[in-house]
């Protein structure tokens, strides 16, 4: 008998080039080619392309144009920040970039899908749809940050993707509380998002100041967890990335 013969001690690895998350997202922008493609058409041949606070058409593009930028956009998302996460270097955990990878196939996926609601949006007004462009425009945004906050916290260390200051990047601990209160920060803005989302005056305006917020307090919270933890040598109360 062939020693090569006996595979019972033997693990075949299980080789997987497209995960879940990879496949929904390719998924996504097959669709973005589909709606392009099959409304192209049907478009007059100037579509609206920019709207003004109150939902009020200011811009217009010409309908290939129109039909290629959306899909085009979301193709190379996926090819930069697949790209970069590649070839970026590891910083602080040795598992660091296998778990950013996996965070980050999950955000790009939610952002394609972004994508496809602002083009199916305004495919449809193109086509005459009445729909206030206004209000989808901010639940979408809102939604976003909600999944965005939810996962923010995962995040490890890089270079590419998170709320990157001179103080997270130097230390573990501040990365992850940083992105803790931020990930709190995105969600409790997306809520607000929603919320006024119903109410025509404060659409946009309550949307940005919470965004802007929700940017901000991390920031200089950043700082300030650089100075506890590493300068002036606070312990904090549990190690970075704990189970």
């Amino acid at each position: 008998m062939d020693p090569s013969d006996n595979t019972s001690g033997k693990i075949t690895p299980n080789v997987r080039f497209l995960d879940g998350a990879t496949l929904l997202a390719l998924s996504i922008i097959v669709v973005q080619v589909l709606v392009a493609i099959g409304t192209y058409p049907f478009l007059p041949p100037m579509v609206p392309s920019h709207w003004n606070a109150a939902g009020q058409v200011n811009g217009y593009l010409p309908k290939l144009v129109n039909a290629i930028l959306f899909p085009g956009i979301s193709i190379f998302l996926f090819l930069l920040l697949r790209g970069l996460m590649r070839i970026g270097p590891t910083l602080g955990q040795a598992n660091a970039k296998r778990a950013n990878k996996t965070v980050v196939n999950l955000i790009l996926t939610a952002i394609l899908l972004f994508m496809l609601i602002i083009q199916v949006t305004t495919t449809s007004i193109a086509l005459g749809a009445q729909i206030d462009v206004t209000m989808i425009i901010t639940l979408a945004v809102s939604a976003l940050f909600i999944f965005l906050g939810n996962y923010m916290g995962k995040l490890r260390r890089n270079f590419w993707a998170g709320i990157r200051t001179p103080w997270t990047l130097a230390s573990d601990t501040v990365w992850e509380r940083t992105h803790r209160l931020g990930g709190w920060l995105f969600v409790l803005a997306g809520l607000v998002g929603i919320v006024s989302s119903f109410i025509p005056p404060l659409r946009i305006w309550g949307l940005l100041a919470a965004v802007a917020l929700a940017v901000l307090i991390p920031t200089v919270y950043s700082y300030y967890a650089y100075r506890r933890y590493t300068i002036d040598g606070q312990e904090p109360l549990s190690p970075p990335f704990d189970s």
